[in-house]
Parts: structure tokens; C-alpha cells; sequence
């Protein structure tokens, strides 16, 4: 969704490089979603790092929703409904001139984070050679 830099409300970006580290597949944001039941995630915005706010706004099966990374909730906006709206609400009231519904989770939520268990999952298959009596690399 293109925005122009005028219509994007202060506080706010959707700039791709700032957005690239958030909500890819396998991510704990990505999972955190699908535990609401949210599926299809498309990230919108973020907060900016000069506003020290870590809120997100993401959009799944036509419904935006707001977030933070701090929180382990996600909140359907439920007025305005449109993103164009959205955004002028933010711009003029900030994220207090939204109106929103807690969401219920519908899966639990695992305090073990999706890339842990991949990693250890890949640890599982690692297979390092031992010989007690090679050479350390101090005796070198």
C-alpha cells in the first residue's frame, strides 16, 4: 500500500526496511497472530524507532488490527474500517482515535519461540566427531 510521505501520520512508517525484520513466516509476531486466528498476516505499520513505540498495524482477511510488540494481545480496529480512514484517525488523534476489540486466542501460546525450536530441532540431527586425542588448538 503505497502512502505518501504527507499522508503518513507522524510516529508511523511503512517503510520495507524498517518493516523486513517483523511478522515473516515463522516469526513470533507471525505466530502470535495465528494464535488470534489471524492468517494471511500483511504488516502495514510500524511505530518509528525516533518515537520509541514498538505498536504495529497489520491487516489479515480484510481487518486491520493493532498491536505491540511489548504485549501478547492483538486488537481488531473496529472503527474506522477502512485503512485510508485508519490513517487519518491516527494523524489526527493519534492511536486514541481508534476503536478496538481485544481478541480472543483461539491456540496457546507458546513461551518457546518458533526459531528456538528450529534451531533446536536442527541441533538434533548435528553430528561432531571426537578424538580425545587431538590436538588443541592452545598446543599449537
Amino acid at each position: 500500500m503505497g502512502i505518501s510521505p504527507e499522508d503518513m501520520p507522524e510516529g508511523w512508517t511503512n517503510d520495507p526496511k524498517q518493516l523486513e525484520g517483523f511478522y515473516y513466516p515463522g516469526s513470533g509476531e507471525a505466530h502470535l497472530a495465528q494464535c488470534h486466528g489471524l492468517r494471511d498476516i500483511k504488516l502495514l505499520l510500524m511505530g518509528t524507532p525516533e518515537s520509541g513505540e514498538m505498536q504495529y498495524i497489520i491487516k489479515s482477511g480484510g481487518r486491520y488490527y493493532w498491536g505491540d510488540l511489548m504485549i501478547d494481545y492483538i486488537f481488531e480496529i473496529t472503527k474506522p474500517k477502512t485503512f485510508p480512514a485508519i490513517l487519518c484517525a491516527l494523524a489526527t488523534n493519534g492511536d486514541t482515535g481508534l476503536k478496538y476489540r481485544k481478541l480472543k486466542q483461539v491456540e496457546e501460546l507458546e513461551m518457546e519461540s518458533h526459531e528456538q525450536r528450529v534451531a533446536e530441532e536442527e541441533e538434533e540431527d548435528l553430528f561432531v566427531p571426537y578424538n580425545p586425542d587431538a590436538p588443541s588448538e592452545s598446543d599449537k
